[in-house]
C-alpha cells in the first residue's frame, strides 16, 4: 500500500481554484445587488484561481501523454465558453473585444509546446519568436489576463525548479498589472504545499473516468450560464 504524501494534490488545488473562481464570478453577478464591500471581497478571493490554474497547466504540460489533445481540449472549451462568458460579463451573446480565460490557457500551453520544441531542436531564435508571438496574440485578441497571463504561465514553466525567482518574477507581473491583482500572490500558499500527486481515486468505469476528466472543463461554461441566469431572472 502506497503511503499518502503530506500536502495538497493536483485535485485539491483544482478544487481551490474552482471555488475561488466561482466566488469571484459570483461577486460579479452580485454587483449592484450586494454591498460593494462584499462583492469586492469576493473578487479579491477570486484572485487565487488564475495562478493556480497556470501552475496546474504547467504541471499538465509535463505529465500529459498527448499535448496535441490537451491543446484541442482547451481550444474547444475556449470556443464553448465564449457565449456564457460574454453573457455574464457584458450582457450580450457575442463581445469581440474580450475573450475568456480558456483562450489564455490555450495560448500559454501552445507557447510551452513551441518553446520547448524549438529549444530541444537547438533553435533558440525560433523559441524567442514563439514567446513574443504568443504574448502578442494574447494582447491582440484581448484574452482574459492578456499577455500578462501568458507571461505568468511561462514564468511558472521557466522557473519550475526555482521557486524563489518564480515567486519574485510573477509577483512583479501581478504588481504591474495593478488593481486587485497583487492579491493573487496568496495563491502561492496552497501551491507551496503541492505534493506532486494527482489525487483522487481512479474510477472503475470508462464513463466515470470521462466525467472525472472533463468535470473541471465543463464547470467553467456551466457555472457562467447559471450565474447569468440567476443574475437576470432571480436577482432582478
Amino acid at each position: 500500500m502506497t503511503e499518502k504524501k503530506i500536502g495538497l494534490s493536483a485535485l485539491a488545488l483544482k478544487w481551490i481554484a474552482v471555488i475561488t473562481m466561482l466566488t469571484d464570478h459570483l461577486g460579479i453577478a452580485l454587483l449592484g445587488t450586494a454591498p460593494d464591500a462584499v462583492c469586492g471581497g469576493m473578487r479579491i478571493a477570486g484572485r487565487l484561481a488564475f495562478p493556480i490554474y497556470c501552475f496546474l497547466l504547467v504541471e499538465g504540460f509535463y505529465h500529459t501523454s498527448n499535448i496535441k489533445k490537451y491543446l484541442i481540449r482547451l481550444g474547444v472549451f475556449a470556443l464553448v465558453s465564449e457565449i456564457p462568458f460574454d453573457l455574464l460579463l457584458f450582457g450580450r451573446i457575442f463581445y469581440a473585444d474580450y475573450q475568456n480565460v480558456f483562450f489564455t490557457l490555450f495560448i500559454g500551453l501552445l507557447l510551452l509546446y513551441l518553446y520547448s520544441r524549438f529549444l530541444a531542436n537547438v533553435q533558440p531564435i525560433y523559441a524567442i519568436m514563439a514567446f513574443v508571438s504568443m504574448l502578442c496574440l494574447a494582447f491582440v485578441i484581448r484574452s482574459d489576463y492578456g499577455a500578462e497571463g501568458v507571461l505568468i504561465i511561462f514564468l511558472f514553466y521557466f522557473f519550475r525548479t526555482r521557486p524563489v525567482p518564480m515567486v519574485i518574477s510573477i509577483g512583479i507581473v501581478l504588481f504591474l498589472m495593478g488593481g486587485i491583482e497583487p492579491f493573487a500572490m496568496l495563491a502561492f500558499l496552497p501551491i507551496a504545499v503541492y505534493n506532486g500527486e494527482r489525487g483522487g481515486r481512479i474510477p472503475d468505469s470508462p464513463a466515470k473516468r470521462i466525467w472525472q476528466k472533463y468535470f473541471f472543463y465543463c464547470f467553467y461554461p456551466v457555472h457562467l450560464v447559471l450565474l447569468w441566469a440567476a443574475e437576470h431572472f432571480l436577482l432582478t
